[in-house]
């Protein structure tokens, strides 16, 4: 058995209720014959990934986050759809194991994301004294 060094994950689909589910596991080690292995929960131990039915492939992992660290006085600006930018300060990075950053910031119920996957994500602001207002937009 070799561990797995580079996260891939293992792809399942299933049909529950009516709808298609997609599901993932990571992938812990290969065995000898070079086959993916996947946790068996239910009986505590690794088996094939492939070792059923719903099985649809692998598929490269993304780099576990293994440490988050304060924002430092990062913000991420949104443009708003009247021009005008919202910007709103980090609340965290994330580090993940192969060393990329990640931004975190949260909405106004409290969720945390990153921010650059939002429709309206402008940029990142670098440290300052910006606070979360609503500006005029300064590119006309």
């Amino acid at each position: 058995m070799i561990p797995a060094q580079h996260p891939y994950e293992a792809n399942y689909k299933q049909v529950e209720d009516g709808r298609t589910v997609y599901r993932s596991k990571p992938v812990i080690a290969w065995n000898d014959e070079g086959e993916a292995l996947v946790v068996d929960e239910r009986n505590g131990r690794l088996v094939p990934a492939n070792n059923g039915r719903t099985f649809t492939g692998l598929s490269e992992g993304g780099h576990p986050v293994v440490a988050a660290i304060p924002g430092g006085g990062w913000s991420a600006r949104y443009k708003n759809q009247d021009g005008s930018f919202t910007v709103d300060p980090l609340v965290a990075w994330t580090v993940r194991s192969d060393g990329t950053l990640t931004p975190v910031d949260t909405d106004t119920t409290g969720v945390c994301d990153d921010p650059t996957t939002m429709g309206n994500f402008d940029s990142l602001v670098a440290l300052g004294p910006e606070v979360r207002t609503a500006q005029p937009d300064s590119s006309a």
